[in-house]
């Protein structure tokens, strides 16, 4: 696969593991939108408020930015080209709790980046670690990608351990510019 093919296909997968960690199953989105919970409301957006030289300096490029509604997600993707992997930087409306208990998440490590709590987890529905940072309202979310099987492991992210360095380094690099309030 070329590089700038693998780069987009790779950052496309970023997008959608964010928007697997965000949504529930079809089924059941069906009878939660029926509640009277309102959402929760963010205006933080990484694209916007993240310093572009932080993650130039860790070697990612900002590839695309979404907004979604339902439930309010924010994001901001990046792609790094040696290893080659995406990474999605998520400012989600979701409470810290209910995002860490999401069943698909299997938490390797807890640490404190910045004074805020940070659960790194495997994202098992998907290849990718997530580190989801308590801000309030929200969670500010980081998810790196790897390439289990990878034809070329030498150039890529080959496990959730790799993924989860990653997304460490991210997180301890962007500590120092988390907001107070997403």
């Amino acid at each position: 696969m070329s590089g700038v093919r693998y780069l987009a296909v790779t950052a496309a997968a970023a997008l959608l593991v964010a928007g697997l960690t965000g949504c529930g199953d079809s089924e059941s989105d069906a009878s939660e939108s029926t509640t009277t919970a309102e959402p929760i409301q963010i205006s933080y957006h990484p694209c916007d408020q993240l310093p572009m030289s932080v993650m130039e300096d860790l070697g990612l490029r900002n590839m695309s930015r979404d907004e979604r509604t339902n439930p309010v997600s924010l994001d901001c993707v990046f792609v790094h080209r040696n290893p080659r992997f995406g990474a999605g930087v998520h400012a989600m409306g979701q409470s810290f709790e209910d995002v860490v208990g999401d069943p698909r998440l299997v938490e390797k490590e807890r640490m404190t980046v910045s004074g805020r709590t940070v659960s790194v987890s495997d994202f098992t529905a998907g290849v990718s670690c997530m580190a989801s940072i308590d801000i309030e309202p929200g969670v500010l979310q980081i998810g790196v990608d790897y390439n289990e099987g990878s034809s070329r492991p030498q150039d890529e992210l080959n496990n959730v351990d790799e993924a989860c360095a990653e997304a460490k380094k991210i997180v301890n690099a962007v500590g120092p510019y988390l907001p107070d309030r997403l």
